[in-house]
């Protein structure tokens, strides 16, 4: 009986000492356009509170903008959220990103994370890299800029994702004052889930899911703006995301 107790107990502590299952969220954020070095942090605490969280970051203007603080921490990501624009940094600290994807773990992006290591002009640092066609490779876009920039844009279910996880009782259509991106077409092996829509102009996929070259799950989208923080059904968007890219399926 005793030793039957001890086992007992053994398993509570160790149910009691895990936060979800031990599941480690790496925030990379690296950009200054959307602040998400603000509402990233907040939306993780108040929403992922059940995984452990990490956060590396780098510096928005200056020599420093391409040194990733704490870039270790990558290391120990079972998920890797990228919030990232046109970085390129040192080879050891893309090394860890490269391997994160090579060894078939999961990646979430939101808005610039498309271009995040791809740069507009010039070449890296001496030591440092890029990494041109993390788009359509891993994240699985077609980034090529913007459409009407300035006006509201529509968001709503993409007519063949609507029974995706992702999506589970989510309330659409919402309005975010982000420019749409253009990102069609997507490639063949991207899921689309949601569609953006502005006066005058195509409507474009806001939101899918892809398998990276080693078969990790994938989820971006190109929402991301301070003030989609303020959605309730984008912070869930995010929230389903996260579960869906950590479920073993």
């Amino acid at each position: 009986m005793k030793k039957s107790f001890g086992f007992l107990f053994l398993f509570l502590l160790s149910v009691a000492g895990a936060k979800d299952g031990g599941k480690t969220i790496v925030f990379l954020i690296a950009e200054r356009e959307y602040k998400t070095k603000e509402s990233l942090p907040v939306f993780a605490e108040k929403t992922l509170g059940d995984y452990t969280l990490r956060y590396c970051n780098a510096e928005d203007e200056g020599s420093n903008r391409n040194v990733l603080k704490n870039a270790g921490a990558i290391a120990s990501a079972d998920l890797l959220f990228v919030s990232a624009r046109r970085r390129a940094f040192s080879g050891k600290t893309m090394n860890l990103i490269r391997k994160h994807v090579a060894d078939g773990k999961p990646v979430v992006g939101i808005r610039t994370a498309s271009h995040a290591f791809a740069l507009r002009k010039g070449s890296p640092p001496e030591g440092h890299e890029t990494w041109d066609d993390w788009d359509k490779t891993v994240m699985g876009g077609n980034y090529d800029g913007h459409h009407g920039r300035g006006k509201p844009c529509r968001v709503n279910r993409f007519p063949s994702g609507s029974d995706h996880p992702i999506l589970k009782n989510l309330k659409f259509p919402f309005e975010t004052p982000a420019s749409l991106y253009r990102n069609s077409p997507l490639p063949d092996k991207s899921v689309p889930l949601l569609r953006g829509t502005i006066e005058g102009f195509p409507s474009e996929p806001v939101a899918w899911t892809h398998r990276s070259p080693s078969g990790g799950k994938v989820f971006y989208t190109s929402l991301g703006h301070l003030e989609d923080f303020d959605k309730p059904a984008f912070n869930n968007l995010l929230l389903n995301a996260v579960k869906w890219c950590l479920n073993k399926d």
